[in-house]
């Protein structure tokens, strides 16, 4: 859905739909949309442990509560067989260490998948708060869900996509924005211990991706969104200008909300960098700012 904005009791629309840096290659939040999927990631093996290396509708309490022994899963399930728990499973409890308080109170299935991977164990954990449905994936889902990773993972080195020069000057002056998170981030994992730093980054990283794809969506095409890393966000879009900084912060932080709370979240801050209808000009900024 588009991002709206209410000024003096008028409404004024962002023109289009955000589109991703690297629009050819879906993201994992993409995919989970697309496949109906409530509350999911992935739990990948890093330096012996486990941890959310992707995550779709998790807020970030439970991305820094995944941290697990590669045993526990070995143990927790068999390899390539499907695991549907419910409230009343003996081993349901196990499960819920690893969501933070508000999505442990509300969860009522789990769903888990162990893959067994040549880059390492990977684990599909899918929690919902809605009892258990009927299974409704492909019998390829594994090999699926590994090709989507590599793709969701390429897809954050590309380029951002930039429409060429005749298009950027029928619709006028694309608006540059930067968003930048480093405070939102630091407010969030302030009272979070990890001793490791490179786990911490692989973390944050995971809580950014999902603000990232947030961002997206609030932004409509033709637009272009790029982040080199977790800072900030770089935005190249057609909106009215009478939309307002304090307006758009206001819309991106109700869309954080849910993943890093509602402090967290306004401090997120945005700054308009100027306009341009130049494709060349519009690329450098995104790029090198």
């Amino acid at each position: 859905m588009g991002l709206l904005s209410v000024a003096s009791g008028k409404k004024n629309v962002l023109l289009s739909k955000a589109q991703s840096a690297s629009s050819s290659k879906i993201s994992f939040q993409e995919w989970a949309e697309d496949r109906g999927f409530e509350h999911c990631g992935v739990f990948a093996e890093k330096s012996g442990i486990m941890l959310l290396e992707f995550a779709y509708g998790l807020d970030a309490q439970t991305v820094f509560r995944s941290i697990s022994t590669k045993d526990f899963w070995l143990g927790s399930a068999r390899s390539n067989a499907w695991i549907t728990l419910d409230s009343e499973s003996p081993n349901f409890t196990a499960f819920t260490q690893f969501l933070g308080p508000e999505a442990r109170g509300k969860v009522k299935s789990f769903r888990i998948l162990k893959i067994d991977d040549k880059g390492g164990l990977l684990v599909f954990f899918e929690c919902s708060y809605k009892p258990a449905g009927l299974l409704r994936v492909s019998e390829n889902f594994a090999q699926e869900l590994k090709n989507v990773l590599a793709a969701s993972k390429q897809a954050r080195l590309e380029k951002p996509t930039i429409y060429d020069t005749s298009s950027l000057a029928e619709l006028g002056k694309a608006r540059l924005c930067l968003i930048a998170t480093k405070r939102a981030l630091d407010e969030t994992t302030k009272s979070i211990e990890v001793s490791e730093l490179t786990i911490q980054k692989i973390l944050i990283n995971t809580v950014f991706d999902e603000i990232f794809f947030k961002t997206k969506k609030l932004f409509a095409s033709p637009a272009a969104i790029y982040a080199e890393d977790s800072d900030e966000i770089k935005t190249a879009a057609f909106i009215n200008s009478d939309v307002e900084d304090e307006i758009l912060k206001e819309q991106l932080s109700l869309e954080f909300e849910s993943v890093i709370g509602s402090d967290a979240a306004k401090k997120t801050i945005i700054l308009t960098a100027g306009y341009s209808s130049d494709s060349e000009e519009i690329l450098d900024y995104l790029l090198r700012g």
